[in-house]
């Protein structure tokens, strides 16, 4: 393995919205592993050695080491191109794992000299080519999803290789390319093939096949529609799936506009890949709806990233002896793979000009087109994506700012208390300092406390000295003038028993919490007097201890003790006293506690107001989801094994010991039905827990799993799995009511508005069957939209659930049928039958009111391809616009699949495919154009 590979020490966690570790990137390649020690372990790296001796026979696959790199060599003219993107390199990453240029420090620094023997930085595609299949190429060559700017390849960062940890260490930092060292990116997926389909590649089905390339031409049309037209898509077969691109020079124009904001072109480029992937998931959820079997046959990464890893075209794949090829988007074809001996001239050919289109600067338009459809809100408003990136990155720096004003003025706040004299928090309920407690008990009257509350007769004998005697209430007094108040002194004394004390030792006695006046006040007793004092009027802040503050053994304290939270949430008014409920504790002893997630963090929302340090994180608000203690024995580790519902589809599998998360795994729901599932995921954290055998937690770990889906069946796991986001929709829900019809009921839903929406009041949504039905939730995600100007996340699962949980609680009303949307149907029948329908492309017009027949267009049915702007132009003419018509030709079978963008006659729309069968068309009656020679055709063609 060369010099110029290997991880790090340390792994870089992946940190999602709610502040969660959700995985770590390999320190040297960037790849996502969800346990650390794989990230760490992902790229081994060795010292710079002897070179290793070519393989005598076959090393893989019946390709040697030297095989392989003379066919890279041969392919070099055809891949220059992909190097560099309008001056700006990307990366050669050889086999995964190595990115790097070692070369020897000839000319280190004073802190250098000795020390940092190494210099390195990032490998240059376009420059470092040959350097890297000559010297480290075993099997696979990579570039990045990203260009970079040029300076990413200067920075020559000093380094020494630790023979210990097997790594190199950096003087100052590694010399990956950062979010601002990107010129431009591109959105980008992996469709991977289904893991068991993978080793099949060359032997799959023709069923499985067409399978995927339906598929793959649904996630193109995801792409385009993304980009504004197949013309910026690009795509490539990687032998174990497919890629998919968007023209990456579409972001050119954002790096260049805010060439000298280095912050917000930062923010735009993070938020540009966070938002294509998110926007890539939602598109898989809409296809696996709609393409029958594609979640069984691929299997999508929308995991793009700064720095994310592809195959270059030609390069050989790491477990077949194929090579990456180009797709065309606009006829995918994906069969078998292009066998590394079958690369001949043409194919090298086409490579070389795959690579120059993806590298052209021919599409910065679409900037337009990717701006609209990921800053929806800011594009709407501003029309403009200049000024709809400027107006978001505006508002996220004064969220920004105003999280640390508020932050600075809590910190200002407990600075200004500290400077007090003497008085503590004057006028405030609550104090982090001990030293104001005692303050307020010493400016307390204790003759007061003893006159009301201690003594059953007050002043009952000579006022001397400045004393007070009087008949005390917890023992009898002959002579009713054995205890005294000293006013000079501000205490209490007791002669019959050599006792006495101040305030709240003499409220002790009076309540009853002690007995004698020589009885110590401490402990327990002593926080209920105080109580007792304040009930009484008098004012004491309460002491709730700040994080970091120091506690009663010399220690300090990480969190603010709950006792503190519950105190505080009371005395600050944000909390009823009474309203604690009994809660469970581990241990199995019982504490008050807050009813709720939402009123503890509203307590902790006040603590932060009053400007004190609780140090606590918040609760999940959302339903508490199924836990499963893994580890029996009162010597056992204290492990828990969490399902935490995050999707519809998705659920993260974390292990928990003592309260710290140690691994964390998102898998699709209902992965615990499968024996063989629940077995590999014990497997992969068997070593979560320490001090624990790692067979043993794996067993343990397999008998929660199954223990889940034993009760995956009840309402109260449905309940508890329930995703955050469903359940605020379902809270949001005001009423749903059905209105039955003839063939097709509608649904009017009544919702609130969510916190964040401008519209204030509930609003209403119409739904007929078809729509309700529907697994795709989009047509429900646009009406929310437009409603509460508000977006929202929901896919199918989350969908299904939302409208099961509709049907449970509607209210059915009876209305008469609309025939409206019948008389729709008819009249546009009875203009397709008139239409002239062609039989060949060469006498279609996309402008004209005519249509294209084409045999087996889908599933064994034929179709006749209508012009969209034609279709829509007769709705808005009839007045039909209003409706989904669409879809109420496919819920009629009158349509075969959606509209779609299709190539005709070298232009490329929309087309309404219209089942044949229900016109008065075929192919043999339609029109051809060489008709107009034909004496026998019909007048108006000749």
């Amino acid at each position: 393995m060369s010099a110029d590979s290997g991880p790090s020490d340390e792994a870089e966690p992946i940190v999602n919205d709610e502040g969660e570790v959700a995985g770590y990137l390999c320190p040297e390649c960037d790849e996502h592993c969800f346990d650390e020690q794989k990230a760490l372990a992902h790229c081994a790296d060795e010292p710079e050695a002897q070179p290793k001796a070519e393989p005598a026979g076959d090393a893989r696959n019946g390709l040697s080491r030297e095989d392989v790199r003379e066919h890279h060599r041969r392919i070099a003219d055809s891949v220059a191109p992909l190097g560099a993107l309008a001056d700006n390199p990307t990366l050669a990453v050889t086999d995964k794992k190595g990115w790097y240029i070692t070369r020897d420090n000839t000319d280190p620094g004073e802190e250098e000299i000795g020390e940092y023997p190494k210099e390195r930085r990032a490998r240059n595609f376009a420059t470092d080519y040959d350097d890297v299949v000559g010297g480290s190429l075993e099997r696979t060559l990579y570039a990045l999803t990203s260009y970079k700017r040029p300076e990413a390849f200067e920075r020559w960062e000093p380094a020494r290789f630790d023979e210990d940890a097997g790594s190199y260490e950096y003087l100052n930092q590694k010399p990956t390319p950062s979010i601002g060292d990107s010129a431009a990116i591109s959105a980008w997926g992996d469709v991977d093939l289904a893991d068991d389909l993978k080793p099949q590649r060359p032997d799959l089905d023709s069923d499985t096949y067409a399978t995927a390339e339906a598929t793959l031409e649904a996630y193109i049309d995801a792409f385009a529609d993304l980009y504004g037209g197949r013309d910026a898509v690009y795509a490539l077969d990687s032998v174990g799936g497919a890629y998919i691109f968007g023209a990456p020079e579409a972001t050119l124009p954002i790096t260049r506009y805010y060439e000298d904001d280095e912050d917000a072109r930062e923010r735009v480029l993070s938020a540009f890949i966070e938002r294509t992937n998110m926007y890539l998931q939602d598109a898989e959820a809409r296809i696996n709806g709609r393409v029958e079997g594609a979640s069984e046959v691929v299997k999508p990464d929308w995991a793009n990233n700064l720095n994310r890893q592809y195959k270059v075209p030609l390069t050989i794949h790491s477990d077949h002896d194929a090579v990456v090829t180009p797709l065309d988007v606009d006829d995918v074809s994906y069969r078998e793979p292009t066998a590394v001996a079958d690369a001949g001239d043409d194919l090298l050919d086409e490579v070389r000009e795959w690579c120059e289109a993806f590298t052209a600067t021919e599409h910065t338009e679409h900037v337009d087109d990717l701006v609209a459809a990921l800053w929806t809100d800011e594009y709407d408003k501003h029309g403009d994506w200049k000024a709809a990136l400027d107006a978001w990155v505006s508002t996220e720096r004064e969220h920004e700012e105003r999280e640390e004003q508020r932050r600075q003025a809590a910190r200002e706040r407990r600075e200004e208390r500290r400077e007090e004299l003497g008085g503590g928090l004057e006028g405030q309920p609550v104090t982090p300092f001990m030293q104001d407690l005692y303050d307020a008990l010493d400016g307390i009257d204790t003759g007061d406390v003893v006159k009301h509350y201690a003594s059953d007769s007050w002043d009952t004998g000579t006022d001397a000295s400045g004393k007070t005697e009087f008949d005390p209430s917890w023992r009898s007094s002959k002579s009713g003038t054995s205890c005294y108040v000293d006013h000079g002194e501000n205490r209490f004394g007791d002669a019959g028993e050599s006792g006495g004390g101040y305030a709240a030792k003499a409220m002790a006695l009076g309540e009853g919490i002690i007995y004698d006046a020589d009885d110590d006040l401490g402990g327990e007793q002593w926080g209920e007097a105080v109580t007792a004092l304040r009930d009484a009027g008098y004012d004491i802040p309460i002491w709730v201890p700040e994080a970091g503050s120091q506690d009663k053994s010399g220690g300090t304290y990480d969190q603010m003790p709950f006792w503190a939270v519950r105190k505080a949430a009371v005395a600050l008014g944000n909390f009823p006293e009474d309203g604690f409920v009994a809660k469970t504790s581990d241990d199995g002893n019982t504490y008050p506690g807050f009813p709720g997630s939402k009123s503890y963090n509203n307590a902790l929302d006040a603590i932060e107001e009053a400007g004190l340090e609780h140090g606590r994180e918040r609760a999940d608000e959302s339903p508490i989801h199924p836990v499963y203690e893994l580890l029996d024995g009162e010597d056992a580790p204290d492990a828990e094994l969490h399902l935490i519902p995050i999707t519809g589809k998705k659920v993260q599998v974390v292990i928990e010991q003592n309260g710290q998360r140690e691994y964390k795994e998102t898998l699709d729901r209902g992965f615990w039905s499968n024996g063989t599932k629940r077995g590999r995921v014990a497997g992969r954290a068997k070593n979560a827990v320490s001090g624990v055998e790692p067979d043993a937690l794996k067993e343990a770990i397999k008998d929660a799993l199954t223990k889940a889906d034993l009760e995956s069946d009840t309402d109260e796991f449905e309940e508890q799995m329930r995703s955050p986001r469903e359940q605020d929709l379902r809270d949001r829900t005001v009423s749903v009511i059905c209105w039955p019809a003839e063939e097709s009921a509608e649904w009017v839903i009544t919702m609130r508005p969510t916190a964040d929406s401008p519209e204030s009041e509930p609003q209403t949504f119409t739904f007929d069957n078809g729509q309700l039905t529907n697994a795709d939730p989009g047509h429900f995600r646009s009406l929310h939209t437009g409603a509460f100007f508000e977006k929202i996340d929901i896919d199918p699962e989350e969908w299904a659930n939302l409208t099961s949980h509709w049907l449970d609680i509607q209210e059915t009303r009876e209305r008469e049928a609309n025939p409206r949307k019948e008389a729709a149907v008819e009249e546009f029948l009875s203009k397709v039958d008139v239409m002239r329908v062609w039989a060949e492309e060469e006498g279609f017009a996309w402008e004209s009111r005519n249509g294209l027949y084409k045999p087996n267009y889908k599933d064994d049915r034929d179709a006749v391809l209508i012009p969209g702007r034609w279709v829509q132009s007769w709705l808005n003419d009839n007045d039909y616009g209003d409706m989904s018509f669409s879809k109420i030709l496919r819920d009629r079978g009158l349509m075969v699949g959606g509209t779609k963008r299709e190539r005709i006659a070298g232009r490329q729309n929309r087309a309404w495919p219209v089942a044949a069968s229900e016109t008065d068309h075929t192919y043999e009656s339609s029109h051809r154009p060489q008709d107009a020679d034909d004496d026998d055709a019909p007048e108006d063609l000749r």
